[in-house]
């Protein structure tokens, strides 16, 4: 009580300096719309952070927040790292020590990357290897945040610690990334689902980051690898994935159904990861013309199966976005926060027409730390 008595002098200006921040990009990035997001979502996002342990040995600690409260869920963190990597990159460093500690130690049976510890606040994880099964997912989150954080932080030693478990999950992309089975994504409300369009091109690209994770730390063969098989990946993905006989084409929902379509936001992490010759362009502008031509009263849905969307993936989207498709996100989110007839904090699921909760209410969720994508580009 005294300390924070004391401190407050200090902790009101770093709010005000923060504050002053995200509202002076923000508006250079995309106008008051875009600040009337933002604005809204940094306290969700660091209100679910316990930060422990001590200045030499930093831990934070997220807790998912309106659902079942798993803690250290891998697909939470993956859509907040915009604003941890636009803050502060050292804490997803910090968020992501748990998950190397449980796993590197033997205390997780399977392969892949695990998908959380456990509920909060017991991080004891699964010895047994019974979390929620969302293999693809988390190896493709994991090796994308650390490649992340490590092009902000120049920590190569990071990688060198981490080289083994990385490769495991490398590995195991390469068995299952480019044709995905019938699984659930991050997006486990909306059900399982084989061959996942967006869900293989962050395998993918997982890979292609794996390559750079391999040549930054010194292992000349093994990157050649990776980009040989996530460039070859790629090239098939483009053939199963795009409808290019479609009026505008895109991308489908899964590889075969012309008649779907979904948001393409894992696309997303190549432009964070800076991969500029990786993706084509012809694919970013495929879906930036195609968004709006789906678009209903307040956002574009997820998928051809659902009239709901996410705040955090349309924003993804919006980021990789022309100007004038990023701008059409982005004003149907803030007209939607203006008109909205929910009670609650600020939600990360609503329907697109009627802009309600489509039910399930997701309240007050970090991964609107997503909301900041936009800038935490590389410039």
């Amino acid at each position: 009580m005294t300390f924070f008595f004391n401190d407050y002098s200090t902790a009101a200006s770093l709010a005000t300096n923060l504050d002053d921040k995200v509202a002076s990009d923000s508006l250079a990035a995309a106008g008051q719309d875009y600040l009337t997001i933002t604005s809204l979502s940094v306290r969700q996002t660091f209100g679910a952070l316990q930060f422990t342990g001590t200045d030499s040995d930093p831990v934070v600690f997220l807790k998912e927040i309106s659902s079942n409260s798993d803690i250290q869920t891998v697909d939470v963190i993956f859509p907040a790292i915009p604003l941890i990597l636009y803050s502060n990159p050292s804490l997803l460093k910090y968020l992501l020590k748990p998950l190397f500690l449980n796993q590197e130690n033997g205390h997780y049976p399977n392969t892949n990357a695990i998908h959380d510890l456990g509920t909060f606040p017991l991080a004891k994880g699964y010895p047994d290897g019974t979390d929620e099964p969302q293999p693809l997912e988390e190896c493709g989150n994991m090796i994308i945040m650390v490649l992340a954080y490590v092009q902000r932080t120049d920590d190569v030693d990071y990688l060198n610690e981490h080289y083994k478990i990385l490769q495991q999950w490398a590995g195991y992309l390469i068995d299952e990334a480019l044709i995905p089975a019938d699984q659930i994504s991050t997006d486990d409300f909306a059900g399982s689902l084989a061959n996942q369009t967006n869900l293989a091109i962050k395998g993918i690209i997982g890979l292609r980051a794996m390559s750079d994770i391999s040549d930054l730390t010194g292992h000349a063969d093994d990157a050649a690898n990776y980009l040989n098989i996530s460039t070859s990946y790629l090239e098939q993905w483009q053939g199963f994935g795009i409808n290019s006989e479609a009026d505008p084409p895109h991308t489908t929902l899964s590889y075969g159904d012309a008649d779907s379509h979904g948001l393409l936001y894992n696309l997303y992490a190549n432009s964070l990861l800076g991969f500029d010759d990786f993706v084509p362009q012809s694919v970013y502008e495929m879906q930036s013309n195609f968004y709006p031509t789906v678009a209903l009263k307040y956002c574009v849905p997820l998928d051809t199966r659902h009239t709901y969307s996410k705040t955090d993936w349309q924003i993804w989207a919006a980021a990789i976005a022309s100007e004038e498709t990023r701008d059409d996100f982005i004003s149907r989110m803030a007209n939607w926060i203006n008109v909205t007839p929910t009670g609650r904090a600020f939600t990360d699921l609503y329907d697109c027409t009627t802009g309600e909760h489509p039910g399930i209410t997701f309240t007050a969720r970090p991964v609107v730390g997503g909301h900041f994508a936009l800038l935490a580009l590389p410039s």
